[in-house]
């Protein structure tokens, strides 16, 4: 019981919470997931600020304490029932912290993995968004806001820091949310940010620097997906084919240095389709197909006239595919025109992003 009232004792405060999208249900149990930096603590944080203080119980399952005690699940039913307690928070829970979940009014589990409670209703928060990020952002101008975009990304705990200590919070970040191997590995995965890849190929890569093991690069390349950490996307053009993306851009940047931008954009662009749950399909080099016959192409800063000239090479491609348009997403160029029936217009990301909403 001393230890479960040490947890009710805490009481745990967040002053750094941003408003977010995702809205989390009322008087009902759930499981929250969402990979490593995605906000989840201080979301559920700030769920629990809105209720009175001796109605709820968190605990942190990497307590340190837990390192030399453990918590009895009788006993914390019992701890529930006499306080009146109605509703539990375990975060960063994982399968074997408890021999069984208690019975409460409310029980909210927040892991990163969704196996721990395949049964309870699953709610999963990835990074910022470009407009959650405009929340967080306090720049000037739709173009400000969009550099700084580009330099911090979009993990709440790097993004809501100067960005003269941007370097060191990303590493802080990092190696405090990731071990050595893991660490290891994440290097190797952000040197093919934007590349079709299997995961046999980044094994390979992977042993050439490091002693690694096949089947540890297997499993935690699956854990890693599974998790959001690592998005893999289906090419429509080679079947089998997959270009492989990592959560973050500005991570995936301070990881490999010499990360050319066109490729930090086209993750961009990528990130933005999936954080919306829009079905795509990469097509090749040439973009990513959505709705069956629209094409987004990041071209960041190519102007139109080199763009008509590269699209009318590739009309017999278009027509292949059924394509009537042509959404090109730049950094600041706007155009529009059409070319054998299909409609091309190019427009800054920052609008793009907004639009599809």
């Amino acid at each position: 019981m001393q230890l479960l009232e040490y947890f009710q004792e805490l009481s745990p405060q967040n002053a750094l919470y941003r408003e977010r999208k995702l809205r989390l249900p009322e008087d009902t149990s759930f499981l929250l997931t969402g990979a490593r930096g995605a906000g989840k603590t201080t979301l559920i944080l700030s769920y629990l600020s809105e209720l009175p203080e001796d109605i709820w119980l968190y605990i942190d399952c990497q307590d340190p304490i837990f390192a030399l005690e453990d918590i009895d699940s009788d006993t914390l039913e019992a701890f529930i029932k006499e306080r009146e307690i109605d509703t539990v928070v375990l975060d960063h829970y994982y399968e074997g912290f408890l021999e069984h979940l208690p019975h409460c009014y409310q029980l909210i589990l927040v892991s990163k993995e969704m196996r721990p409670a395949a049964s309870l209703p699953t709610y999963t928060l990835y990074p910022l968004d470009y407009e959650e990020f405009l929340s967080f952002d306090r720049g000037s101008s739709p173009s400000s806001s969009f550099n700084r975009f580009l330099k911090a990304g979009s993990l709440p705990v790097v993004t809501d820091v100067n960005l003269l200590s941007l370097s060191q919070k990303m590493r802080s970040f990092f190696y405090g949310s990731f071990d050595e191997d893991e660490s290891r590995l994440m290097l190797i995965l952000a040197r093919y940010q934007g590349h079709r890849v299997t995961t046999h190929q980044l094994y390979s890569y992977a042993k050439e620097y490091f002693r690694i093991s096949k089947d540890w690069v297997y499993r935690t390349i699956k854990r890693f997906t599974q998790e959001g950490l690592i998005l893999f996307v289906e090419d429509a053009q080679s079947k089998g084919a997959r270009k492989m993306i990592l959560y973050d851009f500005a991570l995936s940047k301070y990881l490999s240095k010499s990360q050319p931008f066109p490729i930090t954009f086209d993750a961009i662009v990528v990130l933005a389709l999936f954080k919306h749950s829009i079905t795509f399909r990469a097509l090749g080099i040439h973009g990513y197909l959505i709705h069956d016959d629209e094409l987004i192409v990041p071209s960041a800063f190519e102007n139109e006239e080199n763009f008509w000239q590269k699209s009318y090479n590739k009309i017999h491609l278009y027509q292949k595919y059924h394509i009537c348009k042509i959404t090109v997403v730049t950094v600041s160029n706007q155009y529009g025109f059409t070319l054998n029936g299909i409609v091309f217009e190019a427009m800054p990301f920052y609008e793009w992003s907004i639009l599809n909403e």
